[in-house]
């Protein structure tokens, strides 16, 4: 017989034994939420934040009178330290956890259970709500009423069980949340030291502790050469698209069909990018939105996509982290042109203008804040192996 017939977690702790008892939210404590606040009782600013929906988890963007406050908390129901807060529509079933502090919850839409703790704890129903499957009728719960809450079921062990798998896995959260504030502080850092170094606050050196010379100001147009190769022969060649970190990835293992901007289109219209080449959307172009090819060579990408190479006066990676800053995007908002949507073809690319160093220079800085974004890309491997950990734990520490 399955653990799962004998209604036990796949994965134990040593020492417990004995099934799991199926219960019901409802059973454990009754559906409570805030007194109703009305938007002329909100202020934009204030003592008391007020959550809604929309800010639920977040900054909040109302308050209310401090007076308001304590009187609706004395006479009406309020969480208590600890309770598990959970989002009732918008995104359903989001949980925070509160903590005692000074703030106010927009009512129906932001709700708790009242539970006993010596039933179910406060630790262990916040894994349960994040892996409960809500009871709905058929189609996508527009929202989590008070009854779909009630009678959604889960099972629970003893409550020296239940302490055991949320100590457990709170460590595994307090680690993601480490790595998620490592990965904040890096780009914070990263956003912060590249400002300085391409407005020139901070220079570097050469090798010698020479000072390089000073930076010449170009346009794009003169260190770039606008590539506009056609797939003439019908190739069959990967489908390559630009991911949010600014590489190409492949659509597919061999084309097969169009891509969804060029739907329609005959493929010979597809572009062949080689090693060492640039490319972005026109009608999508923001900070970080330009994709640099580096090894990958023979693919096809999109007949919308504006491709440009450097000439040899440019270390592409300078350009690449360059082409990330806020100060590029500043000259990409005085540079595109269109109505609806805003354009920067190549001709507008070419314009801007930008300084540029000695070519040693261009190096180290280059080198300097590729060093970053590998420590993110670690970070951001960490986070993904720990989530996925953590996604496991969930699926077998539970029933």
């Amino acid at each position: 017989m399955s653990k799962k017939n004998l209604n036990v977690p796949n994965l134990r702790f040593p020492g417990f034994e004995g099934k799991w008892i199926e219960k019901r939210l409802g059973e454990i404590g009754d559906v409570k939420m805030c007194r109703r606040i009305f938007n002329e009782e909100t202020l934009p600013i204030g003592e008391i934040p007020f959550f809604k929906i929309g800010s639920f988890g977040k900054e909040p963007d109302a308050f209310i009178p401090k007076e308001l406050y304590l009187d609706y908390r004395k006479r009406f129901s309020f969480p208590k330290k600890g309770d598990i807060l959970i989002s009732a529509a918008g995104t359903i079933g989001r949980t925070v956890v509160y903590n005692g502090e000074d703030a106010y919850y927009q009512d129906s839409n932001i709700v708790w259970i009242d539970n006993d703790n010596s039933k179910v704890t406060n630790e262990f129903l916040l894994y349960i709500l994040q892996i409960v499957k809500y009871n709905t009728e058929g189609g996508t719960i527009q929202r989590l009423y008070n009854n779909i809450l009630k009678s959604t079921k889960f099972n629970s062990p003893i409550i020296s069980e239940q302490s055991k798998i949320s100590k457990f896995l709170s460590l595994t959260d307090s680690r993601i949340e480490l790595s998620m504030k490592i990965i904040e502080e890096l780009n914070v850092f990263k956003k912060g030291i590249a400002k300085k170094i391409f407005s020139q606050q901070l220079r570097f050196k050469g090798d010698n502790g020479n000072d390089f010379p000073e930076w010449e100001n170009k346009t794009l147009g003169e260190v770039t050469t606008l590539i506009n190769r056609r797939n003439k022969n019908n190739k069959k060649l990967p489908v390559y698209s630009i991911n949010n970190k600014l590489g190409f990835v492949p659509q597919s293992e061999q084309f097969d069909g169009v891509d969804s901007e060029d739907r329609g289109y005959d493929i010979k219209l597809y572009k062949i990018i080689d090693k060492n080449t640039f490319a972005y959307n026109p009608a999508r172009i923001n900070v970080g939105s330009i994709g640099y090819s580096g090894n990958l060579e023979n693919i096809i990408i999109s007949s919308l996509y504006v491709c440009f190479k450097t000439s040899d006066s440019v270390n592409d990676n300078f350009l690449f982290q360059y082409l990330k800053t806020n100060l590029f995007n500043r000259e990409v908002l005085r540079n595109v042109e269109g109505g609806v949507r805003d354009y920067l073809f190549y001709e507008n690319f070419a314009r801007i203008k930008f300084a540029l160093p000695y070519f040693s220079e261009q190096q180290k800085i280059a080198n300097f804040l590729s060093s970053i974004d590998t420590k993110i890309d670690i970070e951001n491997q960490i986070l993904q192996k720990l989530e996925e950990q953590k996604k496991y734990f969930l699926a077998n520490l539970f029933i």
